[in-house]
């Protein structure tokens, strides 16, 4: 599909954009209200990546929305909202119309970690409304969206899964399907090949030369798998809690899902991995 430009936002996309659709059996209904939160697992991790673009330029007019679900500016150009995944392409018309609704019309003050265009000709950026407010920080907070880890913007996470927490534990837009559960491999059967959140209790850890691997099931040939590798490795080893001591701990992880032996995630970065941490009981 050479040539064809196709939004990471979209539920379609096999790379880095798309979620499934299919409903979780989450274990934070389970928990109830108030039971369960979500913490970043390693926090600092952002240290090891670049800093979050804070240069902004001068504001342009966004048009609107393209047939793919980029935002089309004034000059011409096409952004690509930077580390969000899932928006404007879902099935789901409120989610489009939501971004449309936010955008469209005013000016857009621009960072981006890399002025080249991608091969589909679209700037990733950050986006500041006229109000302060980043593009990016008003979708998550509405559930249109799930912030995504990108190269050049690593550092903005801390802030995007703040924004993101309030609709994830109000089950708001996309949040009413994630994260999916990583037991049984076949509840992932929609999501692969897509971008999603998965959530599961790590059952053992394995380790070879190269990488780490996060075993959710028993069957390594087929269940979920998440295999730790690169920046994220060094980043794991840097640190007290190591990879090895996640056995048998509840954590959140998003990525691509790849049909290989199994449900796997590669983990490039720590900022994909939270810890799930459950609240007592009164």
């Amino acid at each position: 599909m050479a040539g064809t430009p196709m939004s990471l936002n979209s539920f379609n996309m096999p790379a880095d954009g798309a979620l499934s659709q299919r409903s979780p059996r989450s274990r934070f209904r389970r928990l109830g209200a108030g039971l369960a939160c979500l913490a970043v697992l390693f926090p600092g991790a952002a240290g090891l990546a670049a800093d979050c673009p804070r240069t902004f330029g001068t504001p342009i007019e966004a048009r609107g929305l393209d047939p793919h679900g980029d935002v089309v500016l004034a000059d011409g150009r096409t952004l690509r909202l930077a580390a969000l995944a899932d928006i404007a392409a879902s099935p789901d018309p409120g989610r489009r119309a939501g971004l449309a609704a936010l955008v469209t019309g005013r000016a857009l003050a621009l960072a981006s970690a890399d002025p080249a265009p991608d091969r589909y000709g679209r700037l990733g950026a950050l986006a500041r409304l006229p109000d302060g407010r980043l593009v990016q920080q008003a979708v998550l907070e509405a559930g249109l969206a799930v912030a995504r880890p990108e190269a050049g913007y690593l550092g903005c996470m801390p802030e995007l899964l703040a924004a993101e927490r309030p609709a994830r534990a109000g089950r708001l837009g996309v949040w009413a399907e994630l994260p999916l559960e990583a037991q049984p491999p076949g509840s992932l059967e929609k999501a692969v090949g897509h971008f999603s959140v998965v959530t599961g209790r790590v059952l053992t850890v394995g380790s070879t030369r190269r990488l780490d691997y996060l075993n959710f099931g028993p069957v390594w040939r087929q269940d979920t798998t998440v295999r730790v590798s690169g920046p994220a490795r060094e980043a794991l080893k840097a640190r007290a809690t190591g990879v090895t001591s996640l056995a048998g701990r509840d954590v959140t992880v998003r990525g691509n899902v790849d049909p290989i032996d199994g449900p796997v995630i590669d983990l490039r970065w720590a900022e994909q991995m939270e810890e799930v941490a459950e609240a007592s009981e009164p």
